[in-house]
């Protein structure tokens, strides 16, 4: 697609500092256009009524979204070198089918470290092609830490980003020209690096982290590459002589696809003031955009900009209180940004960059309702129910993306009918799935992994063996409930307590029971006689498959 104009810039009371652009010959090339799909901000909605004082309030638009995954837990999205957008919930990762439907896949756990539920490991960064995948992931919390793989012929391997440097991960990743991918490294000694990602590994890069003028070396946060081998890297430093000031200067590095050397330009202010981190750096459309928000009089206010070519240039803010977080182009053209507000509910907005539209609109997402299901509590340490809510749960805002067939994707947090925060998050996409799937929590995830290990029969006293699951026979089709009939029948009275779950264990969906260790022992004559009767090979095993739905005759 050719590098559409940006929006117009911001009013010159806004551009203090607009001197401080920086100003160059080199052109980004357009991206490759995307096929052509219906457009995702098509839809239009009534202009919002002026308040009382004769101000008017933002233009609010809905556009055709549909829900296409919910999980209990944070959802992430990726988006790699060919344009596919990943869906990252925990540590497992979620993809695309051929009919356009969602995939979630245990194998795609195979090689990763176990993440214990309640440890909070999540997806950080996801780079490189379909074929070879490099991977860092993150726990944070009062012991913070990160480990890094690179998944080849289907299962993920650890990678250390440099030996002689433990602790070093990789913060970020690019698509790039050379090898698969360009990553930002940074060292266990707080050192960064760009290496190329390629078949035999990773290597030091072209592009250096060296800016003259600088007092010190430049401190990188996000990266952002072309298909024209142009790279771009949002980074603080000093000015030189600037040695015991207080405060850093944040701005952007940018390599031409020759150059080792960058060139640094500083961010043009909004009212004098400049973003201390970038927050959103995204290549979209040819284009490369920043966000985040600046502090004025107390408040923080929206910033928004991005290079056209030849220097960076300042956005109109959106109308609201707070930073943005992530940002995405789309074809007609127009910008989306979602700002990330006080308090819970934050917001998504639309500007379009060309003709006579030229104002910030608010975009309403649509309720996303959601069915029953099963969960993981770690405080009890045991399967918990949860009912449906009665009405659908309104999105919060969190990410937005768009893949290279031109569909948008929105992450959200979900939103009680109260305003306050719910643990649901959903993705929502401008081509519909067959339904929403379900992606699996913290708990599931953690079961997933146990449940790609050797099997182990259970043994009386076994420390290692907390929990066991009986398998009683292997689905064949879709069943309104959970078991047969007769299963369910032989199950009430003194086995009315135990768990009967549907699961997914081995690539098959299966039912079972799922106990702690000690109901087992106390039951395991009578749950053998059940077994028998109705002529069921039960097996027993250490540890539960991930739960899909399940019911207790006891209620």
């Amino acid at each position: 697609m050719p590098s559409q104009p940006l929006p117009r810039l911001a009013r010159p009371t806004l551009l203090a500092a607009v001197a401080l652009c920086a100003c160059d010959g080199h052109a980004p090339t357009p991206a490759k256009a995307a096929a052509p799909t219906a457009s995702p901000a098509a839809a239009a909605g009534k202009p919002a009524e002026p308040d009382d004082d004769g101000a008017t309030a933002p233009r609010t638009v809905k556009l055709d979204l549909q829900p296409v995954a919910t999980r209990r837990g944070p959802i992430s999205l990726h988006r790699l070198g060919d344009g596919e957008v990943v869906l990252a919930g925990g540590v497992l990762l979620t993809r695309v089918d051929a009919d356009g439907n969602l995939a979630q896949e245990a194998g795609l756990l195979s090689g990763l470290h176990p993440a214990e539920p309640g440890a909070g490991w999540q997806v950080h960064a996801l780079g490189g092609r379909d074929d070879d995948l490099w991977l860092t992931v993150a726990r944070g919390g009062d012991d913070p830490a990160h480990r890094v793989y690179r998944r080849r012929e289907n299962t993920w391997t650890a990678h250390e980003p440099d030996p002689d440097a433990p602790g070093a991960y990789y913060l970020d990743y690019a698509t790039w020209p050379e090898g698969h991918a360009i990553a930002l490294r940074m060292g266990g000694d707080g050192q960064a690096a760009l290496v190329v990602l390629d078949d035999d590994g990773a290597r030091p890069a072209r592009p250096r982290l060296e800016v003259a003028g600088l007092s010190e070396a430049p401190r990188p946060t996000r990266l952002a590459g072309l298909a024209s081998g142009e790279l771009f890297a949002s980074v603080a430093a000093g000015p030189a002589g600037a040695e015991g000031q207080p405060g850093l200067q944040s701005g952007m590095l940018r390599w031409g696809p020759t150059d080792a050397t960058g060139i640094f330009a500083p961010l043009p202010g909004l009212e004098s003031r400049a973003p201390k981190q970038v927050s959103a750096l995204v290549e979209s459309g040819g284009q490369v955009l920043i966000g985040d928000g600046v502090e004025i009089d107390d408040e923080v206010v929206p910033y928004v900009a991005g290079f056209d070519g030849t220097s960076w240039r300042l956005l109109d803010p959106p109308p609201a209180r707070g930073a943005v977080v992530s940002l995405v182009e789309t074809p007609e053209p127009a910008l989306f940004a979602v700002v990330d507000e006080e308090g819970p509910a934050d917001s998504l907005w639309r500007i379009h960059a060309g003709g006579d539209w030229d104002v910030w609109e608010r975009v309403e997402l649509p309720p996303v309702q959601l069915a029953a299901g099963w969960f993981w509590d770690q405080e009890a340490g045991a399967w918990a129910s949860e009912p449906a809510p009665a009405a659908g749960l309104v999105p919060s805002p969190r990410a937005i993306g768009r893949d290279a067939a031109g569909s948008l994707w929105v992450s959200a947090g979900l939103l009680l009918p109260d305003g306050t925060a719910s643990p649901h998050h959903a993705v929502l996409r401008s081509g519909p799935a067959a339904a929403p799937l379900a992606l699996y929590d913290d708990g599931q995830i953690h079961a997933a992994q146990q449940d790609l290990l050797p099997r182990k029969a259970p043994r009386a006293g076994d420390p290692t063996c907390p929990q066991v699951y009986v398998h009683l026979y292997t689905v064949s089709e879709d069943s309104p409930e959970v078991g047969t009939p007769e299963l369910r029948a032989a199950l009430a009275g003194p086995l009315g307590s135990l768990l009967l779950g549907e699961v997914r264990s081995q690539g098959e969906r299966q039912v079972g029971l799922l106990l702690a260790a000690g109901d087992y022992e106390t039951h395991k004559a009578a749950i053998a006689g059940v077994a028998a009767k109705l002529r069921y090979r039960s097996r027993a095993s250490c540890g539960h498959p991930p739960l899909l739905r399940g019911w207790r005759a006891g209620g």
